[in-house]
Parts: C-alpha cells; sequence; structure tokens
C-alpha cells in the first residue's frame, strides 16, 4: 500500500489496487514474449527499455534488514545496506519483482554499486548492461567531452539492448517513448508542487510514493493511474492544513521502497516533509527530454537530460546540489533540513558538513543529519533526535 494520509487515502485507492496486481499482470504478459529488464539508478534512461519493447522495473527496494543482511554474503557488513539488498534479494528470491528479471542495466556510480555489478555477473545467471558514467558536471558545459562520452555510452546500451530484444531500437520508437516518459513526469511534478502552499489537497509523502509505485508499473498504465488521480485532486478542497507544522526538506541517501522509517518517526513528532533532493523522490521528474529529443537526435537528447540533471554525488559540481537545494528551501517555505545518510554511504556522508556549512551561513536554516541502516535498533534515538530538532526549530520560529 503507498498511500499514508486519510486525505488522500480515496484518492490512491485505485493505484494500490494496481500495485498489489501487478506481479501477477508482467507474469503473464512475459508468457507472451514480454521482457523485463530492472535497473538501480536514475541514470539509466527508461526510454531506451521502452522503446525495445520491454518493460523497465527499478530495484529500489530498501528498508528490509533480511536482504541487506544476505547481501553480506559478497559484499561486506561496511557496504551500504542498499547495495547489499540489491545482492540480497536477488539471493533470496523473497521479493516479487527481481524474480522476473530477464536482464539488469546498472549505470557505474559509486564503489558500492560497481561491485555490485561485479558479483551480479558472476553469480546470477541474468545477462548485465552497463552503462559507463562520467564522474565530472558541470552547468557551464566546460567539459564536453563528458557530454561526447556519455552520447558514446548510450549508443552501446541502445545496441545492447535492441540487440537483446531481438530488433533494432529506432529513432521513432524513442521518441515515443520520451514523449510518454516526458507525460509522466510533467503529472508527478504537478503532484510535488502542490506542497509549495501551506493547504494542499496531497501530502508530499503520497506524492513520493506515487512516484515509486511508477517504477513497478507499466508505464503507459501508469500515465493513465496519474491521469486519475490528477481528475481526483482537481475536485478536492485543500484538505491538509500545514499551518501549525514544521516545514521540512529531506535530502541525502536513496530511500528505497519500503524505506520509510525516517519519514514515518518525523510523521509521528508532528514534522511536516514538503519537500525532498533524492533520486526516489521529486528529481526523478525534475527535467523532462527537450523536443529536440523529439524533433531531432533522440540520442543527444538523452544525453543532456540525463547527464545534467540535478547531479548524484558521485559527480562534481558541488554547487549546482547546493542552489538546487537553496531553491526549495525558499520555494517551499522550508524551516528546516533533514540529511538522510546510509550508514557506510561514503559518497553522500562526506558532502554533509559542507551542505550543513552552507545551510546554516547561507541560507540560515538549521539541518540534521540522520545516520541509519535498514534495523529497527536505532528508531528510539532517532526518533528523539527528530523531537528535539523539531523542538528547536519551533524555538527559532518563534
Amino acid at each position: 500500500m503507498i498511500g499514508s494520509g486519510q486525505p488522500s487515502k480515496n484518492i490512491l485507492q485505485h493505484l494500490n489496487r494496481r500495485l498489489s496486481e501487478e506481479p501477477s499482470r508482467i507474469s503473464e504478459a512475459k508468457q507472451k514474449g514480454l521482457k523485463v529488464i530492472g535497473y538501480f539508478c536514475p541514470y539509466i534512461p527508461e526510454e531506451l527499455i521502452i522503446a525495445a519493447g520491454m518493460l523497465p522495473i527499478r530495484l529500489a527496494f530498501g528498508g528490509n534488514i533480511e536482504p541487506a543482511t544476505s547481501g553480506e554474503d559478497f559484499l561486506k557488513p561496511y557496504n551500504c545496506p542498499f547495495a547489499r539488498s540489491c545482492l540480497g534479494y536477488q539471493l533470496i528470491g523473497n521479493n516479487d519483482y527481481h524474480h522476473l528479471l530477464d536482464a539488469v542495466c546498472m549505470a557505474q556510480t559509486c564503489e558500492s554499486i560497481k561491485l555490485v555489478q561485479e558479483y551480479w555477473e558472476n553469480h546470477f545467471s541474468i545477462p548485465v548492461f552497463t552503462l559507463g558514467l562520467p564522474h565530472t558536471h558541470d552547468a557551464f558545459r566546460s567539459r564536453p567531452q563528458a557530454l561526447e562520452y556519455f552520447k558514446l555510452e548510450l549508443e552501446l546500451l541502445r545496441k545492447r539492448l535492441g540487440h537483446f530484444a531481438g530488433r533494432p531500437i529506432k529513432n521513432r520508437d524513442i521518441r515515443r517513448s520520451i514523449s510518454l516518459c516526458n507525460q509522466i513526469r510533467e503529472k508527478l511534478r504537478l503532484l510535488f508542487e502542490y506542497p509549495q502552499k501551506h493547504s494542499t489537497p496531497i501530502e508530499w509523502y503520497d506524492s513520493f510514493r506515487i512516484t515509486q509505485a511508477g517504477f513497478l508499473i507499466n508505464r503507459r498504465d501508469f500515465l493513465t493511474e496519474l491521469r486519475i488521480i490528477e481528475r481526483e485532486l482537481a475536485g478536492k478542497e485543500t484538505v491538509v492544513d500545514g499551518d501549525r507544522q514544521i516545514r521540512l526538506m529531506v535530502i541525502g541517501s536513496i530511500i528505497g521502497i519500503g524505506d520509510y522509517k525516517i519519514l514515518d518517526l518525523v510523521k509521528e513528532a508532528g514534522g511536516n516533509i514538503v519537500a525532498d533532493g533524492m533520486c526516489t523522490g521529486s528529481l526523478t521528474s525534475r527535467k523532462n527530454v527537450t523536443i529536440f529529443g523529439i524533433m531531432g537526435n533522440p540520442i543527444d537528447a538523452l544525453a543532456e537530460r540525463y547527464l545534467y540533471n540535478v547531479p548524484c554525488p558521485c559527480m562534481t559540481d558541488l554547487d549546482k546540489r547546493l542552489n538546487r537545494t537553496a531553491q526549495i528551501v525558499h520555494a517551499y517555505n522550508v524551516d528546516g533540513v533533514i540529511y538522510y545518510s546510509l550508514r557506510f554511504c561514503d559518497t553522500w556522508r562526506s558532502e554533509y558538513q559542507l551542505m550543513k556549512d552552507y545551510l546554516h551561513k547561507e541560507i540560515h536554516i538549521p539541518s540534521l543529519l540522520i545516520e541509519s541502516d535498514y534495523s529497527p535498533a536505532d528508531i528510539g534515538t532517532i526518533r528523539t533526535k527528530i523531537e528535539a530538532f523539531l523542538e528547536m526549530i519551533g524555538g527559532l520560529t518563534e
């Protein structure tokens, strides 16, 4: 179930029902020849998978201690729990989507994910298609070699996926899939824009989990579900009043499907998350592929969209991440930022002090670092930290 708040319950019922039926739908489609391609990182363009006539599934599952522990058969306990879970779910076979996979695509981001790729190739009988990713990123395009490298990698991925699908991926098919994915992104952006106001018909938490539902559903069907939600919201009065709640932004390591411990504790403590900077949240829909992707070379347009979105900390250009955070803080009237770092996620943890100093000195709002894994053992400690953080913000805003 993806709904979290009573006001949105009726709006999300149809999507919840669809989500509960999805594994069996996919199984039936596979019997008719559909191939399922899993991927972990949003740098993998879904458009190429869809254009090949295959189904993309983002394997962004987390929050369960069992697969994270099982993943220690391959990775060390000091590798991040999400990376261990990527292997653990495949190993123990208790995930409804992992056992449907015909192949996976992997973007070479952090060191832990590179290890996931290595072990996946060597221990599971499922093809792996890699996507090389430049780690230099700059908003001024002063390093054109990074963009050219990424275009070549996308062309190589296109060729491999086409070979696996049994037919070449034509430009017209990529253009159709770009149009589909752009429509989905536009409707998701609208959902995330609602909480800018203090009174909104849908909470950020529900928009976040609607986005994650879209990782698992046939994209054309997901677009239909989003249209239903859009119509329902258009006829709703503003039912979520956050005037008396402290408005928060959450940013940091991946919050996977099922990893809702921090979000639930914030809600229980009376905090109101209104915005995020998560690769499983609003960043998924932040930027469309330009019209050039429909009229011109679609690979060029895909490279521009995926490489020059807000960069992951596995890339350079910290300034863009800081500036984007500042824009969100101002647009959503954020009172404080929760910086969530999965334990042993060095990629995100290494930037916290820089982010904290920037928020304090330049924007004048406080931040709270929460380091955690998928164990429930630290719930009490985290609850105390969140309550103290909210109390401190409340004292500052009085």
